[in-house]
């Protein structure tokens, strides 16, 4: 049973079960599409017993995780919506999608009409069921973390502010585009332009001033101002510090952009956001006070890029990855009062110090602080100064990028390090040296890419080496000078000398890359079990692979955007190979083994196949004898499913093409860019076509489709393209453009094609058949309109209207009558133009044909039963 019928077999959720499943399953969407952790995080007091939670995890909706179980009465719940629980959100994303009243941070959508607060789902307050607990604490990857009651006061209290700042933003600030504007002029002279709200507060809308410094008023006759408006405070020449009060809620947008002179912008405490439009073309800017309940920094904080001081509100608790990278601070400070994070003034760590969020200003060398256990990705990435660090005792994780492109010259790992995690010192090109602690387990992809390391030793505690680890260094990969090295008593991989690393698991040896990207010809190691995915994946240079007699499967993707691999030379042990494992390759030759059984998806679809722009590389297939699962059949590798069979790939290599009574499905790309087919007939059982998978790419003569059932009266079509550019793209639409066999879109390419088949204003263009051929074709058409559309017939029509003296003069040099016939008796050669075309004719110097147009015209034209004319 597929997932989508064990949902839909199942009883549905009750809607406030819906609501915050649905809610949930975006912001993990969101979390994922920002490199951040997901889930959502709810106090255990408030999840356990909670029948909501319980059922929704004992249906497979959700996953949870307990942290800090025991510590005290703060202990948290992590949720993560499962596949099965985003399948359902979305099945039933256009029901549950109206009835949101909250966004996923838990922020009121749209207001009441009566004005009042959106109830939440099930009568619960929404904030408790959504709510972000913070991500300190962690220890290495997957630790951890308790919240202690005081941290839990702090989030519900900043919470609660930042909710109440939006609510209040999304309900009341019309940032003064309708509202009536009032002048106010404060002690120093400067003239303010407001927008009182209902008499009891008001915004600033404007400013006329010469000061250098702008303190906006807290308060003006009496109301307090909650808002700058949208450009309130943009566009003045000569100011260079900018102070907002703290009775500000709300900020329109390029509230203080181009202000050339701007130095210092003081931003509200109460103020819930920072939009980087706000600073936009504020080139002198310097310092910012960043708004005390913003969460996160990001990378428009540095819009200036001449910041040098920046301080953070006590609300903020997260940072952009690289969101520091490139600036040049000479000064950071955060709020004492910040329950999440705290500086040492170089570097921003969290609240208890196990992680090392961002090194906030350039610095040469850098002690990073004992007790750190984690740097958090891109922490110092960027900093190219960044020469020397000094790794504490305690760090166990180095974070995805976390050095990357910095000027570090050696790395020395600390005993308790565990994960060097993808590129965390990629593009490092003043790295030297880099020395291994005994304990470390993981080496992430491409983590010393780019670094000018000529050797790495391995320690034996390895257990995962990513792709792409030591590509573009002087490592040596393989043969006698190889300095890839793994220390003596590693239970869990293997490099063989020759540029392949392989994983020791119970079955045996499986190959999991191949290290040496250098390498042209490969032959695998002698005992191997497995290919594992993604193995040769993405090797520019590969050529030639022999497997060894040992292998049995060959994993997905493994050879994936090999763009050189021509050939792989198989033994009959193979029985499994995963889907797209020679996706995107140039293949030219594939013998199916003896014991194969499993072949997955797009497993052979080529580079030509699959992006047809040149032919597809794969042009012969053979099925080893003993194989009872494929068979080849006009150039067909098919695959036999129980009684029916499915086409896996053709290879361009017959020109008459005809589906065996069996086969109801065609598989991705089967016949992609294919090219060479003249004559191609679909049996009656065809029913599925995967995605391109009678894209063809060629002129084909004739088309015939047969059907299991009527459609217009009939069982069998038959299609004659005309040999045109266009025809080949018409066919390609006609058979690839749906799923199933689609006759009348077929019908409708050729009818398009039919009617574009020749350009009357530019006779000798390359790709026109000839006046005569389209008209036969035309006609024929015309004389069986099954499935014609007025508009078709319409365009038909108009083509041998508007060129019939063109039409007849080929007509005549073909001398064939019966069209000439046909075109009279249709009307389109009639009184009104058959003078022309005798004319026309008649310049041929052919006496026959004229003689018939003659003839037709004393018969048909003529009011007098003399046509001197003869």
């Amino acid at each position: 049973m597929s997932l989508d019928d064990e949902i839909l077999s199942e009883e549905r959720l009750d809607e406030s079960q819906e609501l915050m499943l649905y809610n949930m399953s975006l912001r993990q969407t969101s979390q994922r599409a920002a490199g951040g952790r997901e889930g959502t995080h709810v106090l255990l007091s408030k999840f356990e017993g909670n029948p909501m939670y319980q059922e929704m995890i004992e249906r497979g909706l959700l996953d949870c995780k307990i942290y800090g179980q025991g510590v005290d009465d703060s202990a948290a719940a992590t949720l993560l919506v499962t596949q099965k629980g985003l399948r359902y959100c979305v099945l039933f994303a256009d029901e549950i999608e109206p009835r949101r009243a909250f966004d996923v941070a838990g922020v009121q959508r749209e207001r009441m009409a009566d004005g009042g607060q959106v109830p939440s789902p099930g009568g619960v307050n929404y904030s408790d069921l959504i709510w972000g607990a913070a991500e300190g604490g962690s220890a290495a990857k997957n630790a951890a973390f308790a919240l202690t009651s005081e941290q839990v006061a702090n989030f519900e209290r900043l919470g609660a502010q930042r909710r109440s700042s939006q609510r209040r933003h999304a309900r009341e600030f019309g940032f003064g585009s309708t509202l009536e504007k009032v002048e106010f002029v404060s002690e120093s002279g400067d003239v303010w332009y407001h927008a009182p709200l209902d008499g009891e507060i008001t915004q600033v809308v404007g400013v006329t001033s010469s000061s250098v410094t702008l303190e906006v008023p807290s308060e003006i006759d009496g109301m307090p101002v909650v808002a700058i408006a949208a450009d309130a405070l943009s566009e003045n020449e000569v100011v260079e510090e900018i102070v907002c009060p703290d009775s500000v809620e709300a900020i329109g947008t390029r509230a203080f952009r181009l202000n050339p002179k701007l130095k210092r912008l003081v931003l509200p405490p109460r103020v819930a956001e920072f939009q980087s439009n706000w600073i936009a073309r504020c080139p002198s800017l310097e310092e910012i006070v960043l708004p005390g309940l913003a969460e996160e920094i990001t990378r428009g904080v540095f819009e200036s890029g001449r910041l040098r001081k920046l301080v953070i509100g006590e609300g903020m608790r997260s940072i952009q990855p690289g969101a520091f990278q490139d600036t040049c601070l000479e000064s950071v400070e955060i709020s004492a009062a910040n329950p999440f994070m705290t500086t040492d003034g170089a570097a921003i760590y969290t609240k208890d110090g196990s992680e090392l969020l961002a090194l906030a200003r350039p610095v040469e060398s850098l002690a990073i602080a004992q007790g750190c256990k984690k740097l958090a990705k891109k922490s110092c990435c960027g900093f190219a100064q960044l020469r020397d660090v000094e790794f504490p005792d305690s760090l166990a994780e180095i974070g995805p990028f976390a050095f990357s492109r910095t000027g570090i010259e050696c790395f020395a790992a600390p005993s308790s390090l565990r994960v060097i995690d993808e590129k965390a010192f990629y593009g490092c090109a003043s790295l030297k040296g880099a020395t291994l602690n005994d304990g470390l387990e993981i080496i992430g992809d491409s983590a010393f890419e780019g670094s000018a390391i000529p050797a790495l030793e391995i320690p034996a505690s390895i257990k995962w080496l990513g792709k792409s680890m030591t590509k573009g260094t002087g490592v040596v990969h393989s043969g006698p000078g190889c300095t890839l090295t793994i220390a003596e008593g590693c239970e869990d991989l293997l490099l063989d000398g020759a540029g392949g690393l392989y994983r020791k698991q119970e079955d045996g040896f499986h190959l999991v890359q191949l290290v040496d990207g250098e390498l042209e010809r490969y032959s695998v190691l002698d005992g191997a079990v497995a290919i594992d995915e993604h193995a040769f994946a993405y090797h520019d240079n590969i050529l030639i692979v022999r497997v060894a007699q040992s292998v049995r499967s060959i994993g997905r993707s493994a050879f994936r955007v090999c763009k050189n691999l021509q050939r792989v030379v198989l033994p009959d042990s193979i029985e499994s190979i995963g889907e797209e494992a020679f996706f995107d390759t140039n293949l030219e030759e594939f013998r199916v083994p003896a014991a194969l059984t499993e072949l997955g998806e797009r497993a052979l679809v080529t580079f030509g196949a699959h992006h047809g722009n040149k032919m597809p590389s794969l042009a012969q297939i053979e099925v080893a004898p003993g194989n009872d699962v494929f068979y080849v059949a006009c150039g067909m590798l098919c695959r036999r499913e129980g009684a029916s069979s499915s086409v896996v790939v053709f290879t361009s290599s017959e020109p008459r093409v005809v589906f065996p009574a069996e086969v109801t499905r065609i598989e991705d790309y089967a016949f992609g860019n294919a090219r060479g087919i003249e004559y191609l007939e679909l049996n009656p059982r065809l029913s599925t076509i995967g995605t391109n998978g009678l894209s063809t790419r060629c002129w084909i003569r004739h088309i015939r489709v047969e059907l299991a059932d009527l459609l217009a009266g009939r069982k069998a079509f038959d299609f004659f393209f005309p040999d045109t550019p266009g025809a080949v793209r018409g066919i390609a639409l006609g058979l690839g453009g749906a799923s199933w066999v689609n006759v009348p879109g077929i019908m409708e390419q050729l009818d398009l094609c039919l009617v574009n088949a020749r350009d009357y204003n530019v006779p000798g263009k390359s790709g026109n058949i000839s006046a005569y051929a389209q008209a036969k074709l035309l006609l024929d058409r015309l004389d069986d309109p099954v499935m014609l559309t007025p508009r078709n017939r319409s365009m038909m029509e108009r083509v041998l209207r508007n060129n019939i003296e063109d039409i007849c003069v080929d007509v005549a040099l073909y001398d064939d009558r019966t069209v000439l016939g046909d075109l009279i008796d249709r009307g389109f050669v009639n009184a009104g133009n058959l003078e022309g075309v005798i004319e026309r004719v008649g310049a041929l110097r052919d006496a026959a044909t004229s003689a018939f147009l003659l003839e037709t015209k004393r018969e048909r034209f003529s009011g007098s039963m003399f046509d001197y004319d003869l």
